[in-house]
């Protein structure tokens, strides 16, 4: 069984298909709820599930896909949407530079990057 807290799982396979879901509603092209895409909450459960994700696969296989798989300079099909819905709200360019960068990391969870590929992925939003 993999759990975390009051949250259970109950094998890999369940929590691969829980990531695909979450993955899947978070970077919709035709979402029915726009605010997924942006959600603190949805980050965080995400980021969780990949850092779960991340231990039982080292475990499994002794090596770690999913943290390569996670780096958003190997995701620009979700890198774009995560843009395209940032792009969206009028009022990101008015953000003080923390939250714009707050805003970001929420949008493009589970994926990660680095300062200056954030810094990249702000300059790219602001000059839309």
């Amino acid at each position: 069984m993999i759990s975390n807290n009051n949250f259970n799982v109950n094998d890999y396979y369940e929590l691969v298909a829980l990531q695909k879901a979450l993955l899947e509603a978070k970077f919709n092209l035709t979402p029915n709820n726009e605010n997924i895409s942006g959600s603190p909450i949805i980050a965080k459960m995400l980021n969780e599930i990949y850092a779960l994700l991340e231990e039982k696969e080292k475990e499994r296989e002794g090596k770690e896909r999913w943290s390569e798989w996670r780096k958003i300079a190997n995701q620009m099909y979700y890198l774009e949407r995560a843009i395209e819905r940032i792009i969206k709200q009028e009022k990101f360019n008015e953000y003080e530079e923390e939250r714009k960068r707050e805003v970001i990391k929420n949008y493009i969870s589970p994926f990660t990057c680095n300062a200056q590929e954030l810094l990249l992925i702000q300059k790219m939003i602001e000059y839309r």
